[in-house]
C-alpha cells in the first residue's frame, strides 16, 4: 500500500513539475544558422514536427539533434524531450517522367526503360526509404533507384550511381500489390532518379510515390504570452541537458497540441559564413599565386633594368 501510494505521489509531482518547467539559460539566437516561428498554441504540451528542413539543416538524430534549440522572447531556453516516433514521415512526392542528364556506367541500353524524377524536399536529408504504389494487379519489373554524382577524380563526366535495385512482382490479380519500398540514402543529392524496366510491355502505372523519413517530435510545454522560436545551425554545442527530461514520461504521455514550425530564415551570421571554407581557401590560394607571378614579374624587370 505504501508503495503504491509514493508511485502516486512521485507522479503527482512529476506532473506538476512538467507543468511548470523551469526555463533554461540565455542563448544568442543570432549566434545559430536558422531560425523558425513556431505557431502559436495555447499554453501547455506541445508537439513540435520535426519537418523535413530541421532533419537536413540541423545536426540530426545521428547527433541526438545537438544544436537545436526552443527559445522564448527574451532568449531563454524552453526544456523539450526528444519523442521518437515509430511511423515514418510520408512526404508525398510527384514523379516526373524525364531523362537522366547523366548515363550509368555498363548500364545496356534498351528501348523500353520508363525513368522519373523524384525532387526531394531538399538536400541532406538523413537515410530515408521511398514507397512506391501501382494500380497494376499481374506484374513483374525491374525497378533501380540512382543518384547523379558529379564530375570527380574517378570519373570526367557526371554518372548516374544506382543506390538500390529489385525486381517489383505480384500475381494475385484478385487483390492490390503491395507498396514497393526502396532503402535510400540521399546524402547531397537534392533529387532521386527512378528507372523501371519494362520490358515487352506497357509502362507500369505509378498511383504514388512517397518519402518515407524518421519520424521525431520535440516535446516540451508552452508557458503563456510568450512567442516561441525553433533555432539550430551550430557545430559547438553538445546536445541540450534539461531536468525536464527527468520527467519525460509524463510529457510524453501527454495530451499535447501538435505544430510544425514555419519556414526558414538564415541569421546574419549564417549570411556572413556563406562562403564555405574550401571556397576560402581555393580563393586564397589563387590570390596567393597572383601575387607570386608579379613578383616574379617585377624582380624580372628589375633585373633586366640592372
Amino acid at each position: 500500500m505504501r508503495a503504491v501510494l509514493a508511485a502516486a505521489l512521485v507522479g503527482a509531482f512529476a506532473a506538476t513539475f512538467a507543468q511548470q518547467p523551469e526555463l533554461g539559460a540565455p542563448m544568442d539566437p543570432a549566434l545559430f544558422g536558422v531560425q523558425r516561428t513556431i505557431p502559436d498554441s495555447r499554453p501547455g504540451p506541445v508537439s513540435l514536427v520535426v519537418d523535413p528542413l530541421a532533419l537536413a539543416h540541423s545536426r540530426g538524430p545521428t547527433e541526438h539533434f545537438a544544436d537545436v534549440r526552443i527559445l522564448d522572447g527574451s532568449h531563454r531556453q524552453v526544456p523539450y524531450v526528444i519523442e521518437r516516433r515509430e511511423e515514418p514521415m510520408a512526404v508525398a512526392i510527384t514523379p516526373e517522367r524525364a531523362e537522366p542528364p547523366a548515363a550509368s556506367p555498363g548500364l545496356v541500353k534498351r528501348s523500353n526503360w520508363t525513368t522519373y524524377r523524384l525532387k526531394l524536399p531538399c538536400a541532406n536529408l538523413p537515410e530515408s526509404q521511398i514507397a512506391i504504389e501501382t494500380s497494376a494487379r499481374v506484374f513483374q519489373r525491374r525497378v533501380q533507384l540512382a543518384i547523379v554524382r558529379p564530375a570527380d577524380r574517378h570519373s570526367r563526366n557526371a554518372r548516374l550511381e544506382t543506390i538500390a535495385a529489385t525486381t517489383w512482382d505480384h500475381v494475385a490479380a484478385e487483390e492490390p500489390a503491395r507498396p514497393l519500398t526502396l532503402a535510400a540514402v540521399p546524402g547531397n543529392a537534392s533529387e532521386l532518379w527512378l528507372t523501371i524496366d519494362e520490358g515487352d510491355n506497357s509502362a507500369l502505372p505509378i498511383m504514388a510515390v512517397r518519402l518515407l523519413l524518421p519520424s521525431y517530435r520535440l516535446r516540451f510545454y508552452r508557458p503563456a504570452g510568450s512567442s516561441l522560436v525553433m533555432v539550430y545551425g551550430r557545430t559547438d554545442l553538445l546536445a541540450p541537458r534539461y531536468d525536464l527530461a527527468l520527467v519525460s514520461q509524463a510529457l510524453l504521455n501527454a495530451e499535447a497540441a501538435e505544430v510544425t514550425p514555419l519556414g526558414e530564415r538564415q541569421t546574419a551570421s549564417a549570411r556572413r559564413s556563406l562562403i564555405s571554407p574550401l571556397q576560402f581557401w581555393v580563393f586564397l590560394s589563387i590570390a596567393v599565386a597572383v601575387l607570386l607571378a608579379l613578383i616574379i614579374r617585377l624582380t624580372k624587370r628589375r633585373s633586366d633594368v640592372v
